[in-house]
């Protein structure tokens, strides 16, 4: 089986903006949209492989013209099972001007589609030929407690989530004044009460010393972890953190390659790693962090697609659960359902998603 031909699609996708914003900050930076790009792998045998990739702000035209152009060149005529060696070669190929950015975002796409091939090869969903490590995943919701957005309707959104199985928030912080950073925080987790999941993800905007304050608060809360509080370069800071601190620290939503993620393994300072399966290239590089990840005992949780998120949940065992977001729930039929409270991958062949015919 070898690739024959690469298609790709461009569609954007409105996101909900907050109602209504905290008066105590400033008016947040929302992104109205989210650039899905979209990779059709066709195969001279008649299957067909999907992958996708996307983007908040520029750079979906420069991305979808890397897929067409160069990086299709690197898989056609080839076997999509033969993973690890195509993504040598595109890595490879683009060594000199740098892999990581946006060559990273759209090779993801390709290598996406690639196990979604791999796994229809194989027939069987992709949890499966990753191991299924278990039937169902626990999830939590982080697009909605996003930047700016009061406190008291993240938490009439989350409720009706946590009675399906959410098990809480991810809530974001960082774009304003950390005295009502702290009091959102609270509100959020008060209002849910104490038996919910509460995550704090800050994208590095802290310096240690007020990260430390926060810290301190969000210990005395019952936060569950603090991610990317300080810049994930500060490892000396993040050592500091991890020595006065009990909430478990979170590290690597912005990492661009997967060496970032086992330097901050092997250093030991956290509890969980965050690899953006579109950010560091794909799923490739993604199991290469989990293996690392799981030798050092570290967790591994996938920032958002829950649509991918599901199956390497279900599928590796240091992946305990799933970040989900809505985005693109008309976008695919056949993606992960909720069942007894907990999300369950498709039971078709590859990640089982179908792209809805407009």
């Amino acid at each position: 089986m070898n690739i024959a031909s690469v298609t790709t699609d461009h569609l954007r996708i409105p996101l909900r903006k907050p109602s209504r914003v905290s008066l105590t900050e400033p008016k947040p930076s929302v992104h109205e949209a989210v650039e899905l790009i979209l990779v059709h792998l066709h195969t001279d045998e008649g299957l067909e492989g999907l992958g996708f990739t996307y983007l908040l702000g520029a750079g979906a035209t420069a991305v979808r013209s890397l897929i067409d152009t160069e990086l299709s060149q690197i898989v056609i005529g080839e076997d999509p099972r033969d993973t690890e060696r195509l993504f040598a070669k595109a890595e490879s190929q683009f060594r000199a001007v740098g892999f990581a950015g946006l060559v990273a975002r759209a090779y993801a796409a390709i290598d996406i589609a690639l196990w979604d091939l791999k796994a229809k090869a194989a027939r069987m969903p992709l949890f499966k030929l990753l191991g299924a490590a278990r039937p169902a995943a626990s999830f939590f919701v982080s697009d909605i407690a996003i930047g700016g957005r009061d406190a008291a309707e993240v938490v009439k959104l989350v409720k009706p989530l946590m009675k399906q199985g959410a098990t809480g928030v991810r809530v974001e912080i960082g774009r304003g004044d950390i005295q009502a950073d702290a009091e959102r925080v609270r509100e959020i987790s008060d209002g849910l009460g104490e038996d919910s999941w509460v995550g704090v993800a800050a994208d590095g905007q802290f310096d240690l010393g007020s990260a430390q304050a926060l810290a301190h608060f969000f210990e005395d809360i019952g936060v569950d972890w603090f991610e990317d509080p300080i810049p994930g370069s500060d490892e000396v800071g993040y050592a500091k953190l991890a020595g006065l601190m009990e909430t478990p620290l979170a590290v690597g939503c912005g990492f661009g390659s997967r060496e970032a993620f086992f330097r901050v393994i092997r250093a030991g300072h956290v509890r969980t790693v965050r690899p953006d399966v579109v950010r560091i290239g794909g799923i490739t590089p993604f199991l290469k962090i989990a293996a690392v990840a799981e030798a050092y005992h570290v967790a591994v949780s996938p920032v958002r697609l829950p649509e991918v998120g599901i199956h390497l949940a279900c599928g590796l065992g240091g992946v305990p659960h799933v970040d989900s977001v809505s985005w693109f729930r008309d976008v695919f039929t056949g993606g992960p359902t909720i069942e007894a409270g907990k999300l369950v991958p498709s039971a078709e062949p590859g990640l089982g998603l179908r792209k809805v015919e407009s």
